[in-house]
């Protein structure tokens, strides 16, 4: 499913790459006068230029590249944005076939002839037509499973593997069938780069990325189930891993009993000099719910950290609204653990500078805003973070309720049994002086998030003050 975080998208890099690839080609054929005389011939290589360019840049936004995540403002856009291009670069392929066939139209045999294998004795056309053929099946199947069709995340993760074959096979048939692109030099340049780097980015992200990303080695400090949650805290074994408030990390698990594959978290606690972190786990799945079995002391890689979910909120310009609905609270309590602590921070003498730089938060000379939260859930006993939001106030300089509320802090469990669906005018009216100059932070179900995002913009605020934890994978 296709989520909200589109207000928030910068697709512009990807319109201009495809608007110079045909412009380049276009004027190619200007050059050397090499024009159709079958002019749907112009719509099917329009479509292959474009959707190969699309492709090219699906994978490179699969590989967690920080310079992508930072131009993107966070890595769950960068993955909407995948989604799209992914979705887009399918149907505009499927005119690449149609139109190579339609002057055999009204014959409909031959028509579906032309799009299919053909023996190629010793043609090479024919074979760099027969890859093609099977480089659209492969991303027909694919993307019908990992775009439409619900399956268990491992297998989901497996699948979308597979897309970096895809891009192998559309090298070939561009390079076997030898047509347009390598025709024209500035065109085969641009299409040929694009696709080196896509495979390059494939490789990466398939084999290396294990090695050569960012990881840190964790062991497992306490595990503590609440209902449905897995409250678990994380201990470095060697490197200290360097984290935001609400940034999340892949942690592949070491234990026999538990599938091998990176599945993300967001981190439940805001940044300590020991570099320990808590993750909030619902157990949904069939991973998660294996995570049962984990004991202290086992070992675990988390891959990281990601996201800038909080990054308007440690400038500290602007007061903020928090609304966590179920499990996606858990990006919320590193803020608000931020937030309430804020007062008591350090002094800075003889710490890294770099500390200065990354986590303004931790030192005396940051003043946190002030921080509304809404924890939406449908009853009490589903609120599994209640009681540890509720005693941050308690340990933090508050010492309670009556000193929080009086510095202008707010919280409160939302029952939605009791109250009904959150809108985004009950919010308003709870937030001293309204939403419009508040920056509002939203996680939760899309359903949620998309009709809370419509209401605010009806009450009139700006999009740029909406930011959403949009980590919707598939």
């Amino acid at each position: 499913m296709l989520t909200v975080s589109k207000i928030h998208q910068k697709l512009w890099p990807v319109v201009i790459s495809i608007i110079l690839t045909l412009l380049a080609w276009l004027i190619s054929k200007w050059y050397y006068q090499d024009w159709f005389n079958n002019y749907y011939k112009y719509v099917a290589k329009a479509a292959s230029l474009t959707a190969t360019m699309l492709m090219c840049w699906c994978v490179v936004l699969s590989t967690r590249w920080r310079f992508i995540e930072d131009f993107y403002s966070g890595l769950d856009k960068v993955y909407q944005i995948h989604k799209r291009l992914g979705r887009f670069a399918f149907l505009v392929i499927l005119l690449h076939p149609l139109f190579l066939a339609m002057d055999k139209l009204p014959d409909a045999m031959s028509f579906i002839q032309a799009m299919w294998f053909r023996l190629p004795g010793g043609d090479r056309y024919l074979w760099g037509q027969n890859v093609g053929v099977a480089a659209f099946i492969l991303m027909t199947l694919l993307t019908v499973v990992t775009l439409w069709w619900k399956i268990p995340y491992h297998l989901w993760k497996k699948t979308h593997e597979w897309f970096g074959l895809v891009i192998i096979l559309v090298s070939v048939h561009i390079v076997v069938v030898k047509k347009d692109v390598t025709a024209y030099p500035v065109v085969a340049a641009i299409v040929y780069g694009s696709l080196t780097l896509a495979v390059l980015s494939f490789f990466y992200i398939r084999f290396f990325y294990h090695r050569f990303g960012p990881h840190f080695p964790y062991e497992v400090a306490g595990i503590k189930p609440i209902g449905n949650i897995l409250d678990i805290t994380f201990t470095p074994l060697r490197e200290k891993m360097d984290f935001k408030p609400s940034q999340f990390v892949y942690m592949v698990v070491h234990n026999k009993g538990i599938t091998p594959e990176p599945h993300p978290y967001s981190i439940a606690c805001g940044y300590n000099l020991d570099a320990r972190f808590k993750l909030g786990i619902k157990k949904i799945g069939d991973h998660s719910q294996t995570l049962e079995i984990l004991q202290k002391g086992d070992w675990v890689t988390v891959y990281g950290p990601y996201g800038h979910f909080s990054d308007k909120f440690l400038l500290a310009d602007r007061d903020c609204v928090f609304v966590g609905a179920g499990i996606g609270v858990t990006p919320f309590l590193g803020m608000w653990h931020v937030a309430l602590h804020s007062e008591e921070r350090l002094d800075g003498e003889g710490l890294p500078e770099v500390l200065h730089h990354f986590h303004p938060e931790i030192f005396k000379t940051w003043k946190s805003p002030l921080v509304y939260l809404f924890y939406v859930c449908r009853s009490e006993e589903e609120a599994a973070f209640d009681d540890d939001i509720r005693n941050e106030v308690i340990l933090s300089h508050f010492h309670g309720f009556q000193s929080f509320t009086k510095r202008g802090h707010h919280y409160e469990l939302y029952k939605s049994s009791e109250k009904g669906r959150i809108s985004g005018s009950y919010i308003d009216q709870q937030v001293k002086g309204g939403l419009l100059d508040k920056y509002i932070f939203i996680c939760g179900p899309i359903a949620m998030v998309a009709d809370l995002v419509r209401q605010l913009q009806q009450l009139g605020v700006p999009g740029k003050h909406i930011i959403i934890e949009d980590f919707n994978l598939y």
